[in-house]
């Protein structure tokens, strides 16, 4: 199973992640791993011709003493002249090999992270109410560069051991006990690769609350949204010390660790050494009492060399799949998730899935609806019952933390209801087929995203299949109240907003408002919801808009929330909510007459008025 300790849960992790390697560029690891190979033989054949050379110069020089000798030059130069073809093969192979996992590490990177952010879009809204996520999800990302890590690295250790076969195959011709030697002094290495990989991985995930810590406060300082109130409430200095107390926490744990890691790498490291030099000696003597040739002691030389680093950086690319295989365990996980298992999910499909109804006949009925959000202690929304018909108007009215916007959720589907149930036409909500419902929903949110996009492109994220219908968009800016700034702007509906990219404009808080009014308005929906509309609208342009109401919402069901009672008023019916129950319902004259909770907000509003 992913995400255990043991040997098959490694090597089912690694399986996982190079499939994930080969689909993201099949072409680019193929051609890779062939260039590795080729460029793995170039330094063994190097070193065979070599010993090739040295034995030719020295039987030359051994002939030449004696009476008629003749030189044999293409003994030696036939070695000369392979040599530097191998040598200008390996040249070549190497760039290319280079430029090949180049390619290959960018064709992973953007691979995982298309992945992981499908992941995310498909995850239930639930999941980004859980710290233990967010702390997951900034895990993932910042570590999912160990994915494209473990590309190269593997063509690199395919390299690796193909040399290293090599290499040692050559040492064969001194004594095999040398091979014994090399890998007894080389082999801890890799034990200790594995234990510090597992004390990274565990500092690394035990950091991860603190880390997210300090980027928020790096973000925050950085940030021109936060830098107003930063400089006005002198908030600078503590957000500092704040950033830089995460990040010594951090910091001083992980240089304890690398410090410890040195140590005792360098007496691994001379071990490793210890084992070669007793190889070359015994090579020296060999060669003192005629056993072997010169060439055979050069080879010896390089060869063991080779084999020892050859060793080393074996375990160590090791070490380094196993402890990018740890962190690409949480990507796995990530990518593993169950779309809907958290608390609070939206509830499995039903084996019904129908379209949405077109058009809505008897509109929505909340039947007994309660809600918790997930890890809450008590309901936000408590046994609330309602109906809202076609063509009707209403209103939610109630003070902060009342359940307002908590119902406009219910509505659209974003959370399924702790208890009760909620009807469309007399069927359960979780009967129709999510995406086609959400399809006849419009809705503006209180917290609407401010998107660094094109006037077009911020209108259009309602239905970004109009975006080039420069009339329809035109015509949703219209109701929205926003035609009047866009034709002031440069470049009208292609002109940029927000400061994030060359020739943005930012707009005052109200044109932000009308520009995502006019996005419900683009999209052709049969339910209009609007959760505090006109919040950074003036009077004026609130006045105007409510003015032109019942046209704007004609032939839709309009629910909206709204703390100016001036708005509310116009609505057919309107919900008072307190503490999450449903304590009223009627028209304005209704709920004034009865002299409630409606009448007593109302008067203290109006009083603020006169």
């Amino acid at each position: 199973m992913p995400g255990t300790s043991s040997a098959t849960g490694f090597i089912h992790d690694y399986t996982r992640i190079l499939r994930l390697i080969w689909a993201a560029s099949p072409r680019t690891a193929a051609i890779g791993g062939l260039l590795a190979l080729v460029s793995a033989a170039v330094l063994p054949a190097q070193i065979w011709f070599t010993k090739l050379i040295i034995d030719g110069v020295a039987n030359i020089v051994t002939e030449s003493s004696k009476a008629l000798a003749v030189t044999d030059w293409q003994a030696v130069l036939t070695p000369v002249v392979a040599l530097a073809l191998v040598r200008a093969g390996g040249i070549v192979c190497q760039a290319r090999l280079e430029h090949f996992k180049w390619r290959l590490s960018e064709g992973v990177r953007h691979h995982i992270e298309y992945l992981v952010l499908q992941k995310a879009s498909r995850l239930d809204i639930a999941f980004f109410e859980n710290p233990t996520f967010h702390d997951r999800m900034a895990t993932v990302l910042r570590e999912a560069y160990r994915a494209h890590n473990l590309a190269w690295i593997s063509l690199e250790l395919l390299g690796t051991l193909a040399g290293l076969c090599a290499m040692l195959s050559m040492l064969l011709h001194l004594h095999p006990l040398a091979i014994v030697a090399l890998v007894l002094t080389t082999a801890p290495g890799a034990l200790a690769a594995g234990h510090f990989a597992k004390r990274f991985y565990n500092l690394v995930n035990s950091h991860a609350s603190i880390r997210r810590m300090a980027a928020y406060y790096q973000e925050l300082l950085s940030s021109r949204d936060a830098v107003k109130e930063i400089r006005v409430f002198g908030l600078g200095t503590p957000f500092l010390d704040r950033f830089h107390q995460y990040w010594q926490e951090h910091i001083t744990e992980e240089t304890d660790f690398r410090a410890s890691r040195e140590r005792v790498g360098v007496g691994l490291e001379s071990l490793s050494l210890a084992g070669t030099v007793g190889i070359w000696t015994f090579a020296i003597v060999q060669a003192v009492r005629s056993r072997i040739t010169l060439g055979d002691v050069t080879l010896v030389l390089q060869a063991s060399e080779q084999a020892r680093q050859g060793l080393t950086r074996l375990l160590s690319q090791a070490g380094q799949i196993y402890e990018n295989n740890l962190f690409t365990r949480d990507l796995l996980h990530l990518l593993d998730l169950d779309s809907g298992g958290v608390e609070g999910a939206l509830s499995p499909a039903l084996t019904i899935q129908v379209p949405a109804p077109r058009p809505i006949r008897r509109g929505f009925e909340f039947c007994n609806v309660s809600f918790r959000y997930p890890g809450a202690s008590h309901d936000v929304v408590k046994d609330v019952s309602f109906r809202l018909a076609p063509g009707e108007t209403v209103a939610l009215v109630g003070e902060n933390g009342a359940g307002k916007t908590t119902l406009v959720k219910l509505l659209a589907r974003l959370y399924d209801p702790s208890e009760g149930i909620i009807l469309l036409d007399g069927r359960d909500l979780r009967e129709y087929d999510l995406d086609d419902l959400r399809c006849e929903i419009g809705i503006i949110f209180q917290d609407f995203v401010r998107y660094d996009l094109t006037v077009r492109e911020n209108i259009a994220v309602g239905q970004m299949e109009l975006a080039e219908d420069g009339a329809q968009v035109r015509a949703a800016a219209e109701k929205g109240g926003a035609l009047p700034i866009i034709e002031r702007l440069p470049a009208g509906l292609d002109s940029m907003l927000g400061r994030r990219f060359a020739d943005g404009l930012d707009l005052s808080g109200g044109e932000w408002q009308r520009i995502a009014l006019s996005r419900a308005f683009l999209r052709q929906a049969q339910i209009l919801i609007l959760d505090e509309p006109t919040a950074a609208l003036d009077a004026l342009a609130e006045r105007e808009l409510y003015g032109r109401f019942s046209e704007l919402t004609a032939g839709k069901m309009t629910l909206f929330v709204s703390h100016r009672f001036s708005t509310v008023r116009t609505a057919d019916r309107i919900l008072v909510l307190e503490g999450g129950s449903l304590s009223e319902a009627g028209s304005h004259d209704e709920l004034i007459a009865s002299k409630g909770h409606y009448a007593r907000m109302f008067t203290a509003q109006a009083e603020r008025y006169q």
